[in-house]
């Protein structure tokens, strides 16, 4: 009985502390354990403000290299210096007003900094035209000469081997400065989504079956499918979502409308025959590993649906809706604060090696995240890196186990790229999505795993059981059913087939049944809410990553965990790490391929496929002990 008493006040006191967290204020002590400290970036405005004007100032300095590229290595050299010294203020000037506006929406200023760094950054592009077209006419022979004679020109090698690979689609110097032109223009529509989204979204307010009243942001409404038994309360706070998003259901097509055809616009002046082809292209992707993943995931849906029915029944449900996916099939409520996960995080980590947990305990100091939902704050989770500095992680936190994998997810990113930055130059410390992607869900099987490990409670067992299912789920399943819809959107794009509003909501709804089955009950409104996927609108062709990744990340994992001897788990290990810190060294599919997975090959989702039917009963037999069904 003592020992209940002191974990009960032991949760109280870190709810306490939680609802303690939310209040601080800048100055405060502990303030930013959950802030993001972006003094480390610009101490304030004026120092924005003065680095601006900086770049202004070296804006004509591209036009002194006009012409001259092809002169000699050195001129070269100096060029691709100087181009990378403006690249790297103008990403921490873009990125620090961005990081500003995402968690303080409704301030004016920071969109008016935002136009003013996007005019500057017109002029950049109306200045630099010239660069691709003149490099285009330099032989490939001279300029891979000079780096076989200069080990500074050499550290190029791979980005301009990309370069003259592409040289079919390079424009002319005078399309690409009348193409500049129009880049305020045609950026309008994002831009629109961005506001709609966010400052301007009005979220209705529902009340639940105990009288309480609750904003259904998406935040709240996540937790609500979590923790919430009432099954008329989850039902109503999905529709009340729904709703927000439907109310604007033309503005958001013609707003993406307006996106997409600008993409399709650009792609054809590229001389590609589709928006996807350009997005492969540009890192090399063969086209069979977009097609290949859409063709398995959608063709072995069967332990996917006996899955929604194991659900139904363990639940006790006649009628089975999305808002009862994320419920608990076990009497099995437990709320992570945040601290508590950042210990489950650093711990589950552990056997990365003392380099990556290093980094991670830097991480986990404070500046690093933001952490707690608030008023104009973006909803959602990311990473967002600043070259010099580190990264900056945005969370919406809600105590449920969900946002412990996402925190987790975000971390992965965050030490990719603290990892590629220490490794590579400069213009090698990015990366692509696909490999951006596997590092983050990587990290989520790790967590999986050690919590699997670590448990003693039946219930929490299943519990961890489900959530690896929904991992799978909700990664590999649901992003390819998104990369499908995206496909099929611009596919229409492509051949000029009329779209609206219905049209969109009708296409949407027909691959969700057959992904999904007829298993789910949908609401009026359910199939207006796909742009809620805020990566349709800001990327193109980006939501095939999580699920290519995810089968990367399994498989490169499952060789770590599964490997027969110490020593076979040490060699995968390091080869995973040598990939994190290999950046944007090679070409996507060929550093995994180094790293020990071949996504040439259906495999790897096939892999996931097969462990999905393995989950899957294992749940079965688990809830059929537990007298669950």
């Amino acid at each position: 009985m003592k020992k209940l008493t002191i974990l009960l006040l032991a949760i109280f006191a870190l709810n306490f502390i939680s609802s303690a967290q939310q209040n601080l204020k800048p100055g405060d002590k502990d303030y930013y354990k959950y802030n993001w400290n972006l003094i480390e970036v610009y101490a304030d405005w004026d120092a924005w403000q003065k680095d601006l004007d900086y770049v202004k100032t070296q804006i004509p300095k591209y036009l002194e290299y006009k012409g001259r590229l092809g002169e000699s290595a050195k001129v070269m050299l100096e060029f691709q210096k100087f181009s990378e010294e403006i690249s790297k203020i103008s990403s921490k000037l873009y990125i620090y007003a961005s990081l500003a506006q995402d968690i303080d929406s409704k301030n004016p200023i920071y969109v008016t900094k935002l136009q003013e760094l996007q005019t500057v950054s017109i002029e950049i592009r109306r200045n630099t035209t010239w660069i691709q077209p003149e490099l285009a006419e330099i032989p490939k022979e001279k300029v891979f000469g000079w780096m076989d004679e200069n080990k500074e020109m050499a550290v190029y090698r791979h980005d301009l081997e990309s370069f003259y690979r592409q040289l079919a689609h390079i424009l002319d110097e005078e399309t690409q400065k009348i193409v500049t032109y129009y880049s305020r223009a045609l950026s309008a529509a994002s831009n629109i989504y961005g506001s709609l989204s966010s400052a301007d979204m009005e979220f209705n307010t529902i009340t639940l079956s105990n009288g309480e009243e609750i904003l259904a942001s998406p935040a709240n409404v996540s937790k609500i499918y979590a923790t919430n038994k009432n099954q008329e309360d989850r039902k109503a706070a999905a529709e009340a979502m729904a709703k927000a998003y439907s109310k604007h259901k033309n503005t958001y097509t013609d707003t993406w409308m307006g996106v997409a055809q600008t993409r399709w616009a650009n792609a054809q002046l590229q001389g590609y025959e589709s928006c996807l082809d350009a997005v492969l292209e540009s890192n090399n992707i063969p086209k069979d590993v977009y097609m290949n993943l859409i063709d398995v995931a959608s063709n072995n849906t069967a332990s996917l649906l006996k899955y929604r029915e194991l659900r139904k029944k363990a639940l006790g449900l006649e009628k089975y809706y999305g808002s009862d996916e994320a419920l608990e099939l076990v009497d099995f409520e437990k709320e992570f604060p945040y601290e508590v996960a950042i210990g489950l995080v650093q711990e589950c980590l552990k056997p990365m090696g003392d380099e990556y947990n290093q980094l991670l305990s830097n991480a986990v100091q404070g500046g690093w995240v933001d952490v707690y939902e608030k008023p104009g704050k973006r909803g959602g989770a990311y990473s967002w890196s600043i070259y010099g500095v580190h990264p900056f992680i945005l969370m919406n936190w809600n105590g449920t186990r969900d946002h412990v994998f996402t925190l987790a997810h975000e971390f992965g990113h965050s030490m990719h790229s603290m990892l590629s930055s220490k490794y590579q130059p400069y213009v090698y410390s990015g990366y692509a999505s696909v490999v951006a992607e596997t590092a983050s869900t990587f990290n989520e099987n790790m967590l999986l795993n050690y919590m699997i490990k670590n448990t003693t409670d039946p219930n929490e067992k299943i519990a961890l059981l489900v959530q690896a299912i929904d991992n799978i789920s909700g990664t590999f399943y649901r992003q390819s059913q998104f990369a499908e819809f995206e496909y099929s959107l611009y596919s229409k794009i492509e051949k000029d087939e009329p779209l609206n509003a219905d049209i969109i909501a009708n296409l949407y709804a027909e691959i969700d049944k057959k992904y999904n089955g007829d298993i789910m009950e949908r609401s009026e409104d359910y199939a207006n809410s796909w742009p809620r996927v805020h990566h349709f609108y800001n990327y193109t062709y980006y939501v095939y990553n999580y699920a290519v990744s995810f089968s990367a990340s399994s498989s490169l994992f499952n060789q770590i965990a599964q490997a027969k001897t110490p020593e076979d788990a040490t060699k995968a290990q390091e080869k995973y790490l040598a990939l994190l810190k290999s950046g944007g060294s090679d070409y996507p599919i060929d550093l995994l391929k180094e790293a020990g997975v071949d996504l040439n090959t259906k495999e790897p989702f096939l892999a996931v496929v097969n462990r999905m039917t393995e989950l899957v009963d294992q749940l079965e037999v688990a809830l059929k002990e537990a007298g669950k069904i």
